[in-house]
């Protein structure tokens, strides 16, 4: 009976985490942008590059198994915002939001230690529209390692 009872659990736990791609439908709607996977892209950076979801991206994109996309696949970044745990951040390929195109002038990688405010100040740009340009929604949580678009417009 115990044996039933750690299988059956060890099934159940294995249905929960491939639930949220396998279960959602495409809804074409709610889609920010498109994004063209880059040679060693994994979908967890490019979540981060937009500030979206990864199971909502695969979700969007028909994923059941996050860790298989493939170079120049188009994915379709839904507008799922929210928390990315840290690592690499893919440079986001198309503008945050539309009506406010940004044109990068060059690129930031943070280091440990920097906020937006001395990013600011080290390229003569706002923060705010550093933060806009990133989809930056709490102007305090930067983290080492992300790549950050610097507009061309201050």
């Amino acid at each position: 009976m115990r044996r039933a009872f750690s299988i059956l659990a060890v099934v159940l736990s294995l249905l929960l985490l491939t639930a949220p791609a396998a279960l959602a439908k495409p809804n074409e709607c709610n889609i920010i942008c498109y994004h063209i996977v880059q040679p060693g892209e994994t979908i967890f950076c490019i979540a981060r590059a937009y500030g979206v979801d990864p199971w909502a991206i695969a979700a969007q994109n028909g994923i059941v198994n996050p860790n298989v996309i493939h170079p120049g696949q188009v994915l379709a970044i839904p507008d799922a915002y929210a928390w990315v745990p840290p690592g690499p951040t893919c440079v986001r390929q198309c503008p945050p939001w539309p009506g406010y195109p940004c044109t990068c002038a060059t690129y930031h990688t943070v280091v440990s230690g920097e906020n937006l405010y001395r990013i600011s100040l080290n390229y003569g740009v706002s923060m705010w529209r550093i933060a806009e340009c990133n989809s930056i929604y709490d102007l305090n949580y930067i983290r080492a390692g992300d790549v950050l678009c610097i507009p061309a417009d201050p």
